[in-house]
């Protein structure tokens, strides 16, 4: 009896091991998916894993025609837009304020002249005011740096009789200088420009070898202006950056 028990006892051990190793095997294999899915070392990952693929840059072709369709939204004359756009007419006059901001010392955009004091970079709301306040104020030091700055050709925002000249250097398709454009402009209208405290010129400075819309943006913006909607086609360009370039 006991050598008969022994002897069924030993196959069905062996019996219940292989089983248990068989289920083992088919759980860890994938077959047998206990919770969450798990994809098999040859399995494509799930589609939300996928990077998302960068949009394919515009041609200049491209930008040239999204500027057109700019100076459409502002009902101007857009055969005289056009054509102004295409002779390249405009691009003389970029190219001097290119050249009076680097003499005066820029490097990137935007960079800012209040009175001649230089403000680089996208800064916050908040410095332009200590800077802005100090000179209506009178109260900067005698040992802060000046640069001469000229105004440029294109159109004055602003008072003319104001204590504060503002000149700001930017190019159209720089993020920062939308940054700038979105985030401070606005306020700076508010409390200075439009209180008749600070006068406001805007300079082209487009950086070219990177932003490669830019210049024909500074074009068409100019030839706007032709059409006495230069400071509109501006805001335009700016609120609609992504689109364009």
């Amino acid at each position: 009896m006991d050598k008969t028990s022994s002897f069924l006892t030993l196959p069905m051990s062996i019996l219940l091991g292989a089983a248990l190793i068989s289920v083992t095997i088919l759980m860890h294999g994938g077959i047998i998916k206990l919770g969450r899915p798990v994809s098999t070392s040859g399995s494509p990952p799930p589609a939300a894993a996928q990077p998302a693929q960068p949009s394919q840059a515009k041609t200049e072709a491209d930008i040239v025609k999204n500027l057109k369709s700019q100076a459409q939204k502002l009902g101007l004359d857009t055969n005289k837009f056009n054509s102004c756009l295409d002779s390249g007419s405009q691009a003389t006059k970029v190219a001097q304020d290119l050249n009076d901001g680097s003499k005066a010392g820029v490097t990137g955009t935007p960079a800012f002249f209040v009175n001649g004091r230089l403000i680089a970079g996208a800064v916050p709301f908040d410095q332009f005011k200590t800077v802005i306040e100090e000179e209506l104020g009178g109260s900067a030091a005698s040992t802060v740096q000046r640069v001469t700055v000229g105004n440029g050709d294109l159109p004055i925002l602003g008072q003319p009789s104001a204590k504060v000249t503002l000149i700001e250097f930017s190019d159209y398709q720089c993020p920062f200088c939308s940054r700038h454009f979105t985030q401070v402009e606005g306020q700076l209208k508010k409390e200075y420009i439009d209180s008749g405290k600070v006068k406001f010129y805007y300079r082209d400075f487009p950086l070219s070898q990177i932003h490669p819309g830019a210049q024909k943006a500074a074009e068409a913006a100019r030839c706007a202006g032709d059409q006495n909607k230069y400071w509109e086609y501006h805001d335009l360009v700016f609120q609609n950056q992504t689109s364009i370039f």
